[in-house]
């Protein structure tokens, strides 16, 4: 199947229904295959009927192994062999039964156009679709030998209904579609916006650990210089060294205020940097779609815990760019219960993890690159994925005394 464009969140939910749609495809080829085996002496062109009945299995099974979207090429090659079943089956049944009490050959599948139709376009494509479905039904009557002309009332009441049913499916599935839809979105703005708000919380903790720092050096050495301050202008006369005493307080006191103020989140000392720093680095250097990065604090971990975390984060966006069909990657840090964790989520095709197959078949490109380095400091990698459902990869490294979490900088 040809790829479609960068998938986006909603391309990924109309493709997780319409594979969910494939459940009534099989179960309306079964039927399909019933009828040509039991109708079989009231079949008038034998070979036509399994021929046909061969391609519509060909094109269920092959609709089931594509992993990718529905492109317009194969929705339209969908439309037209429904299309084709509904005329067939004028043709593969004895001239003037159409309309009697035998079996439609084409039974329900061709429904399984409009479906797909409506999934991925939405309604008015699953109303167009049934329309073309439609105008194929009223043609089967004359490929029957019955002309419009001679359609009774009643059957031509039968040839409404089962238009108006087309339509009516085309309509509601695009609907309910629609609503799926919007919902998922929803749902992927909400948990970008739970994690901007986890990461002002996290500043916001900072800022509260930086006033407890200013009050409790800063301004108690302030308080100091106001009340020797004012005992020195009631002394008559003021000890020169009393002044220089004063004076060399608040110096300090202003330095260490101005470095509490301008400090930057990566000087954590030497053989220190900043996680959220380096793993922003490394973001702003690959080809990939939108990568959202937050963190809980600074995270100023020792250097070489940086380096190797952010070079396993690196790789993993890296395999994002190159296998997920992505159109958004959350990175997210945080300190958890004497561990930094760095967690690497998107919203692509997903796959089925099994390391034991990728060593086996030479792909250990995401072993030794990623959870090489992290067992190597002494952590864990976890993946979970699954087919259209994305992928989150986790790196867990524990905290040591020179790689403990300093959010304060």
């Amino acid at each position: 199947m040809d790829r479609a464009p960068t998938s986006s969140a909603a391309d990924r939910y109309r493709r997780t229904l319409a594979r969910g749609a494939l459940v009534f495809r099989w179960v309306s080829l079964a039927w399909i295959t019933i009828l040509a085996i039991t109708e079989m002496d009231n079949i008038g062109r034998p070979v036509l009927a399994w021929v046909s009945v061969g391609a519509t299995a060909a094109w269920t099974l092959w609709l089931s192994l594509s992993d990718s979207a529905p492109t317009r090429v194969v929705l339209g090659l969908d439309l037209a062999l429904c299309t084709y079943l509904v005329l067939v089956s004028g043709l593969v049944i004895p001239d003037g039964s159409i309309v009697s009490n035998r079996p439609f050959f084409a039974a329900a599948y061709p429904a399984n156009a409009v479906l797909l139709w409506a999934v991925v376009h939405r309604t008015f494509a699953g109303v167009a679709a049934a329309a073309v479905l439609g105008c194929a039904l009223a043609l089967s009557r004359p490929l029957n030998g019955i002309p419009f002309g001679e359609l009774t009332r009643p059957e031509w009441q039968s040839l409404g209904g089962a238009i108006v049913l087309y339509l009516v499916g085309g309509a509601a599935v695009g609907l309910v579609a629609r609503v799926l839809v919007e919902s998922g979105e929803a749902l992927a703005r909400t948990t970008d916006e739970l994690l901007v708000e986890r990461e002002r919380a996290g500043r916001l903790a900072e800022r509260e650990s930086l006033a407890r720092e200013i009050h409790d050096s800063v301004l108690q050495a302030l308080a100091l210089v106001h009340k020797k301050g004012r005992e020195l202008a009631q002394s008559p006369a003021v000890p020169p060294a009393e002044v220089a005493r004063l004076a060399d307080i608040a110096g300090r006191q202003e330095g260490e205020l101005r470095s509490l103020i301008l400090r930057q989140p990566q000087d954590g000392g030497t053989g220190r940097s900043s996680l959220r720093d380096a793993l922003e680095s490394q973001a702003r250097t690959i080809d990939a779609p939108r990568v959202a990065v937050s963190a809980v604090g600074a995270l100023v971990l020792d250097s070489h815990v940086v380096t190797e975390l952010a070079a396993a984060t690196r790789q993993a966006l890296e395999n994002v760019v190159r296998h997920a069909d992505a159109s958004r990657v959350t990175v997210f840090a945080e300190e958890d219960n004497g561990f930094a964790v760095v967690s690497v989520t998107d919203d692509g095709c997903g796959f089925d993890y099994d390391e034991g197959r990728l060593e086996a078949d030479g792909k250990v490109g995401m072993l030794k690159s990623m959870k090489g380095r992290v067992v190597d400091l002494g952590g864990t990698m976890k993946v979970v994925s699954a087919s259209s459902e994305g992928t989150e990869i986790e790196f867990r490294v524990p905290l040591n005394e020179k790689s403990q979490v300093n959010d304060d900088g």
